[in-house]
């Protein structure tokens, strides 16, 4: 099973081995799919725990016994792919390359690759993508 979160944490948990510890205890694999961390300010991470459903569970119940705030995230992007005029400006702030212009300079979203950081939302002039919320987990 495999489930995405956005992990927010404070200044002092960011010297703190988290993700070590959740690999070693809990049994999960995690695939950072967008970080934003620095000593001193605290932090978010974007991740797609997987591993048994009782793992992931634990996993977020620690997590929140430590002081991480956990949300689950939205499943995708909400794209209103019919109305794009094939600009191309949300290519040019997607970093995992999820939205990108094809060999005949249309617009391909990949949802796989999509780490849903809302980049796109505010770079589309014709206002297309939208992001639902996230769930507290």
């Amino acid at each position: 099973m495999k489930k995405r979160y956005a992990l927010r944490f404070s200044p002092t948990l960011v010297e703190q081995p988290l993700v070590s510890k959740l690999v070693r205890t809990y049994d999960v694999d995690i695939n950072i799919l967008n970080a934003d961390v620095a000593s001193g300010r605290g932090g978010k991470l974007i991740v797609e725990l997987s591993g048994s459903e009782e793992a992931l569970r634990q996993s977020v119940l620690w997590l929140n016994r430590t002081g991480v705030v956990v949300s689950e995230m939205v499943k995708e992007l909400n794209f209103q792919e019919e109305l794009c005029i094939n600009c191309g400006a949300c290519t040019a702030v997607c970093s995992p390359r999820a939205l990108f212009m094809d060999k005949d300079w249309k617009l391909i979203y990949d949802a796989d690759l999509c780490v849903l950081c809302g980049l796109c939302v505010q770079a589309c002039p014709m206002q297309l993508f939208s992001l639902s919320n996230e769930r507290e987990a």
